[in-house]
């Protein structure tokens, strides 16, 4: 931050700067897994869903005989992060550009099928178009350092607060027993997609800090939400600060690609004051001072008052001795409650957010003196994006369609005709709605005929995460050999990986599988053809150097559904877990010699060979057509004139990639030297107008 420029304006930037890197390390993790999970050799090839989704696209560019689908798809993920750079590095900001990513994206996560259709590839489209439309500048390449986005940011705070609310609020309407016994955390550190490499220590955490925990993440997620959208910034850095130490927290223990970054850089906004230029006496005088600790104090009353309204503090143990009884804390809002606060706040939040940004639009106007009228159809933009983003609470309570605080009763049908029409840039949210991998306590004490108790008069946590594990015959022996993946949970010795902001799709997906059945997954019976024929794209998947390289063959391959567990440090509370297997460690900090323990609970996929007649019917069923195993060379022999061109270009593009990591040092290295160059020019700056004035 340059001396001339003010902390809204540096924090503007900032931000933009923020979603150029997002969306570089978005398209750079899509290229890695292009040729395994979508190309026309992959898991699930993109061809169909390109030609059925955009039919006259189709046309001219593959029928046209213009490129190949995966040519076209990897060399537009190519010129999708080339723009995202320039982003980042902060040599353009314009509108158009973010614009140009978003639409680039979307796009891809389109052809991407059934592997992008998580929240965060919907949040990042929706980011990227608000901040488009509304907040990067239309009049110039990039923002000033005077420039600040004070209209602009109303619908991205407005969004934030859309993301962290709907979070919440689903929670409670889902009556899900962990969250409402506040013992979620209690399995989610074993139970998440991919624990990170600290969920092992996380999940030895004492109970009641666990459940202090959920209760945390229930205040930070619905009352202090309401704090991103208050007039002033003081009370708004209160609302950022909370979200950001949330997201920070979940980094340590999961692997959530750059969904935690990206919610972590919609807080930039919230944190812009409306005021341009604020003087230093201004800024450090008493009276300030004062309205300021008078702000922090609010949120300290409202965010008390309201944990004293959504939970309740109950004791057990013996009544004659106080000393050993336990301090339980449970969620006391129900559901009816919750949909009678959505009811009545989410009307009245947007009302308030469009008069806000209103005032705001008029204060602009005001000051500026020429192009007013610009001024005027933005401030009337980011209204109209508001309201659009407002669409999806509609979902949170069918009593929301009936409510006349807006002036307007539509029939539920229009307003699903307007949620349909307004699904492309406007998304409802809802993580973590319902905690999954919880296992039963299915036999009671003999001796007592009471069930065993875990800690504060709640049933105990019984952990029994289903995954997914793959085993194969190799080659010509008659012993099945389980297969490793690079960062799904599988051998019991191995402390998770940390795979973030990379999000390892297909590991990813095979958790969701383990939920199911293999017949609602038929991608699974696709990746298993593809192995057993030796597709070495689709092999590239394993973590197996010497199945990958073809030194060794698979020739049956079967599936497996087992129960994990993580192991558990010896200590009072994991005592009262059944079936639970403790670590020997004088430390808490030592890497454990075992890490999960795994139980089997049923088969999941059937043994299959290459010759099987009811796998070739039933992928055929699903979808699937013939299969194709083709190496990244072969892919240009059948292409026109026109598309060997761009196929080569893109398979040069491919191999110098997986032999150097081209792509992401390239982009890093750019960004590396604009920032140095940027430094550079601001200090000479400094410099001169230091002597200047000496």
């Amino acid at each position: 931050m340059t001396k001339k420029e003010t902390p809204s304006s540096y924090l503007s930037r900032l931000y933009l700067k923020c979603m150029g890197y997002i969306f570089s390390v978005a398209f750079i993790s899509y290229y890695a897994q292009y040729p395994a999970l979508s190309s026309r050799s992959g898991v699930e090839p993109s061809e169909r869903a390109f030609k059925y989704t955009f039919p006259k696209l189709f046309d001219h560019v593959v029928e046209g005989g213009y490129s190949d689908p995966d040519s076209f798809a990897e060399l537009l993920t190519v010129f999708g992060l080339v723009l995202s750079v320039f982003i980042a590095s902060g040599i353009a900001h314009h509108g158009l550009l973010f614009l140009a990513v978003t639409s680039i994206y979307h796009f891809l996560v389109i052809l991407g099928t059934s592997f992008y259709t998580f929240q965060w590839d919907i949040l990042l489209i929706e980011t990227g178009f608000l901040t488009g439309v509304c907040f990067a500048p239309w009049r110039s390449l990039r923002l000033n350092e005077n420039e600040q986005q004070a209209v602009g940011s109303w619908p991205v705070r407005f969004l934030l607060f859309k993301l962290m609310f709907m979070s919440g609020v689903v929670k409670v309407q889902a009556e899900c027993p962990t969250w409402q016994n506040l013992t979620a955390l209690e399995f989610h550190f074993a139970t998440q997609c991919l624990p990170g490499p600290l969920a092992w220590y996380a999940h030895q955490l004492p109970p009641l800090l666990l459940r202090l925990g959920v209760a945390a993440t229930f205040v930070i997620e619905i009352p202090a939400a309401f704090l991103l959208l208050t007039p002033t910034v003081t009370t708004r850095k209160v609302g950022a600060w909370m979200q950001i130490l949330l997201q920070l927290l979940i980094i340590l223990t999961g692997s959530y690609n750059y969904f935690n970054l990206l919610t972590m850089a919609l807080c930039l906004p919230c944190m812009v004051s409306e005021e341009s230029h604020v003087g230093h006496e201004k800024a450090r005088s008493r009276i300030s001072h004062v309205w300021n600790v008078l702000q922090l104090a609010t949120c300290a009353f409202f965010l008390a008052w309201t944990c004293k309204q959504m939970f309740s503090i109950e004791r057990f143990g013996p009544t004659t001795d106080p000393g050993r009884q336990m301090i339980g804390l449970k969620l006391s809002m129900t559901k009816h409650e919750c949909n009678l606060l959505v009811e009545h706040v989410i009307p009245a939040s947007i009302v308030c957010t469009l008069a806000f940004t209103a005032v705001t639009g008029v204060r602009s106007i005001i000051k500026k003196k020429s192009n007013r009228l610009g001024s005027f159809v933005h401030a009337l933009v980011c209204c109209v994006c508001i309201v659009v983003t407002a669409i999806p609470f509609f979902d949170l309570s069918p009593n929301l369609y009936r409510s006349t605080f807006l002036g307007v009763n539509l029939k539920p049908s229009t307003w699903r005709n307007i949620r349909q029409h307004s699904s492309n840039v406007s998304h409802g949210y809802g993580l973590f709605r319902r905690m999954t991998g919880v296992g039963k306590q299915s036999t009671a004490d003999p001796a007592t005929e009471r069930m065993r108790m875990g800690w504060a008069g709640l049933p105990p946590s019984i952990v029994a995460r289903p995954e997914i594990i793959f085993e194969a015959l190799i080659d010509d022996s008659a012993e099945w050999r389980e297969l490793r993946f690079r960062w799904k949970p599988g051998r019991v010795d191995q402390l998770p990986l940390q795979a973030a902001p990379h999000q390892p799709r297909f590991d990813w997906r095979m958790w969701f599988a383990a939920l199911g059945t293999i017949q609602h997954n038929p991608w699974l019976v696709s990746f298993t053809d593809k192995i057993l024929n030796g597709c070495s794209i689709v092999l590239d998947l394993l973590d197996e150097p010497e199945i990958v390289a073809g030194r060794h063959n698979i020739t049956r391959v079967r599936a497996n559904l087992y129960h994990y567990d993580f192991t558990r440090l010896d200590t009072e509370w994991a005592r009262r877990i059944p079936g639970v297997k403790m670590v020997d460690t004088t430390s808490p900090f030592r890497y454990p010699g075992q890490v999960w323990t795994r139980k089997l609970f049923q088969q999941y996929l059937p043994p299959l060979e290459v010759s099987n007649q009811s796998l070739r019917q039933f992928l055929h069923q699903s979808g699937y057509g013939t299969s194709i195993c083709a190496v990244n060379e072969d892919r240009c022999k059948d292409a026109g004139p026109s598309a060997q061109v761009l196929c080569r270009i893109a398979v040069s593009l491919r191999n110098s990639n997986e032999k150097s990591w081209a792509l992401p040092l390239a982009a890093f290295f750019s960004c590396v030297m604009v920032e140095l160059w940027g430094f550079s020019r601001r200090r000479k700056r400094f410099t001169e107008v230091k002597l200047k004035s000496e």
